[in-house]
C-alpha cells in the first residue's frame, strides 16, 4: 500500500520534473531530490526509466540538451555516453542492436 504510493508520487515528480526542464532546472532538481528522498524513506527502488534521469554523483536531474549532453560513441560496442554539465560525470549506456549470429540468421 505505502509502496504503491511512493511509486506513484516518484512517478509524478519525475514528469513534473521533465515538464519544468527547460524552464526552470533549479526546480526540476528539486522535485528530483524529493523523489530520491521518498524512495529511501519507503524503501522503494527507482525505476530504470528514472535512474538514468539522475546524475550518479551530484544527484540532480539529468535531461539532454539542457542539464545534459548526450553523445554515441561507435568504437568497441556502440554505447551512448551522458555527460552532466554540472560536474562533468559521464554515464555509458550499451546501445544494443543486433548480434552477429542474427545477422547471419537473416542471410
Amino acid at each position: 500500500m505505502l509502496q504503491d504510493l511512493a511509486r506513484q508520487r516518484i512517478d509524478n515528480l519525475f514528469s513534473l520534473a521533465i515538464r519544468t526542464a527547460h524552464s526552470r532546472p533549479d526546480l526540476s532538481d528539486r522535485y528530483v531530490a524529493m523523489a530520491l528522498k521518498l524512495s529511501e524513506r519507503t524503501r522503494v527502488r527507482l525505476p530504470r526509466q528514472w535512474r538514468y534521469f539522475v546524475c550518479r554523483s551530484c544527484k540532480r536531474f539529468l535531461y539532454a540538451g539542457t542539464t545534459a549532453r548526450v553523445r554515441i560513441q561507435q568504437r568497441r560496442s556502440p554505447h551512448a555516453v551522458v555527460t552532466c554539465l554540472r560536474c562533468g560525470e559521464m554515464k555509458r549506456y550499451l546501445l544494443k542492436g543486433e548480434s552477429k549470429s542474427e545477422r547471419e540468421g537473416k542471410q
